[in-house]
């Protein structure tokens, strides 16, 4: 399995990533393609990649690392590989060398609960306290999420920091 960085607007693998990311994100999940593009090349922070094997292209995800945090922004597998391992081998290679943060929704679905199952299956634990993910569209808009992690410190105040630089950078958000 190779990651393949995303550099420029104009990379072959980018209506791959935009079909995958339209079909796997609601719409309040997700950023409009046009700023999502912009972002791969003027935010040093954040990195888009394409995960392939054998020729095959299988997901993507975005990252941002922000001081010694990996925070898991968005993270798909192509519908045709899922259930075969792509998943779990990614995220076991993310999580080798970081703490990582995502966000998950609240588990009033199906597919929430099976998203919530498999990260717990990786060894990540949802954090013990509220949490709402700002809007990427409008500003007055923010959305409960379930926030998770593969750190060890335990005391929500421990993780106000990193939740700070998520609002502030990833989402253009002034933390609450």
């Amino acid at each position: 399995m190779r990651f393949l960085t995303i550099t420029a607007a104009n990379d072959p693998n980018l209506p791959f990533v935009k079909d995958l990311y339209m079909n796997s994100f609601p719409r309040e999940e997700r950023r409009e393609w046009p700023q999502l593009t912009n972002k791969i090349t003027t935010s040093e922070e954040m990195t888009l990649q394409v995960m392939e094997e054998d020729g095959r292209l299988l997901g993507f995800w975005i990252i941002w690392v922000l001081d010694d945090w990996c925070f898991l922004e968005h993270f798909a597998i192509d519908p045709v590989w899922r259930s075969k391992q792509y998943g779990r081998r990614m995220m076991q290679e993310l999580m080798r060398h970081n703490q990582v943060l995502l966000e998950v929704e609240p588990p009033h679905t199906h597919d929430a609960i099976r998203r919530i199952e498999f990260y717990e299956k990786l060894g990540l634990k949802q954090l013990p306290f509220n949490y709402l993910q700002p809007s990427y569209i409008n500003p007055d808009t923010s959305y409960p999420m379930i926030l998770m992690t593969n750190a060890t410190a335990t005391e929500g105040h421990e993780y106000s920091n990193i939740i700070r630089l998520v609002q502030s950078r990833v989402y253009n958000s002034d933390p609450k």
